[in-house]
């Protein structure tokens, strides 16, 4: 079991000691999160890993935690590339989509 060390931009205050599972791993964390925060994180990367996993079998897990990151990283660096006002955009026109499908199932032919 490992010792990881979480830190935000600033002090560092840990506020959680945390147990998580990533892939079969267990590791001890310290975070400046709440452990609900870390476990949620560790349940994200978990899926991720799991998902690409499916797809390339034969990575062996350190490979597969790196392809997790750099996948996990670009998606990151999209969203942060993206314009405030787009990403508004896309939720707004989405969110209008479901409505008008909520309202297609849900009015009486």
């Amino acid at each position: 079991m490992g010792c990881i060390l979480l830190r935000r931009r600033g002090a560092l205050t840990v506020s959680s000691h945390t147990t998580v599972e990533i892939f079969g791993r267990r590791f001890e964390l310290r975070a400046t999160d709440s452990s609900e925060r870390v476990e949620e994180l560790a349940r994200y990367v978990d899926r991720r890993m799991r998902e690409l996993a499916e797809v390339s079998p034969h990575v062996d897990t350190s490979k597969l935690a790196v392809l997790t990151a750099l996948n996990i990283a670009d998606e990151l660096f999209k969203e942060q590339e993206t314009e405030p006002g787009t990403r508004a955009e896309q939720i707004r026109q989405r969110v209008e989509g479901l409505i008008a499908r909520l309202d297609e199932v849900l009015t009486p032919s």
